[in-house]
């Protein structure tokens, strides 16, 4: 039970983070292990951050 309470924080910083900052990270990052972690971060943060856009009832296709 205590590892999911870890990825569900890491999840929940996931979404909070900048994602300018994460994709800068995840762009310069040298080792390639760091870097594809740090680019599926990313994707899940920024699939985050389009499903809160695209429940706003003002977005409009």
């Amino acid at each position: 039970m205590a590892n999911q309470n870890i990825f569900e924080e890491l999840f929940f910083q996931a979404e909070k983070t900048n994602l300018q900052v994460l994709m800068d990270k995840a762009l310069n990052e040298k080792d390639l292990d760091k870097k594809k972690v740090l680019m599926a971060i990313y994707t899940y943060a920024i699939g985050k951050k389009q499903e809160e856009l695209l429940k706003n009832k003002e977005f409009v296709i």
